[in-house]
Formats: C-alpha cells, structure tokens, sequence
C-alpha cells in the first residue's frame, strides 16, 4: 500500500526478463540509500536509516564523476556540430563563389563575342553603321529634352 502524496519510481536498469523493482518515494522527499539495501528491503515503504559516510560520500564522488563525463560529453558533442556547421557554411560559400565566378567568365565572354560582331558589323558596312549611330544620338537627344 502505497503512502498519501507519495511517488511511486519503478527501476530501469533491471535485466531482461527480471520485474522492474518499486520504490515510493515519500511526499517530504527522497531518501538516499545503496541500491543494495533497496534490493534486500522486504516491503516498499522501508528505508535504509543510516549509511556509513564513507558509503554517502563514494556516491557523491562518483555522482561528481558521472556530471563531469556527462559535461564532457555534451561540449564533445556540441564542438563536432559546431564544426559540422562551419564546414557547412564553407563548402556553400565555396559553391557560390565558384558558381558567381563561372557567371562573370560567360558574361564576359558573351560581352566580348558582341563587341566582335559589332566591330565586324561596322567594318563591313561603314555608311550604314553611321547612319544608325546618328538616328540613335537623334532618338536620345528628342528623349532627354522631355
């Protein structure tokens, strides 16, 4: 029977096929205690009273121990996303760059292919070619005064 306000903790490290130990918690808090004396209790509302301090403070140690691991862990873990991200960001970076740079060369190259047309245009046909260039400056001139 469990107590009034109490909390009732099933175990999660039992073995396969064993049934998870229970523990209740009281409603005024947890009780520390060895897991061996959890195990050797014959009812679920019976508490170790006492623990050697040598016992208490190989726990806290140990506790300390496994925080420390635990911090080690998460910055390990956050460091290898952080670079994962930087390499990201590079190798997009490098993409664009090299994609921007391939549009530069074909823009120039189209820009250099009709500046050839446009001479090859002028030398075979001078007159005519004066004659769009002076219509042009004609148009221009009627569209700026406006």
């Amino acid at each position: 029977m469990e107590q009034k306000g109490a909390v009732s903790v099933d175990t999660v490290n039992e073995p396969v096929g064993q049934r998870p130990q229970r523990f209740v918690v009281p409603a005024s808090g947890p009780t520390l205690f060895l897991k061996e004396n959890a195990m050797s209790m014959n009812s679920p509302n019976d508490f170790p009273r006492s623990g050697s301090q040598a016992d208490i403070e190989l726990q806290l140690q140990q506790l300390r121990e496994d925080i420390a691991a635990l911090a080690k862990a998460v910055a390990a873990a956050g460091t290898n996303k952080a670079e994962d991200l930087k390499a990201k960001a590079r190798r997009a970076s490098s993409e664009a760059i090299d994609a921007s740079a391939h549009v530069m060369d074909a823009a120039r190259a189209q820009a250099a292919s009709i500046e050839q047309d446009l001479e090859r245009q002028i030398r075979t046909k001078p007159l005519q070619s004066v004659a769009i260039a002076a219509g042009l400056g004609f148009l221009f001139a009627l569209l700026s005064r406006r």
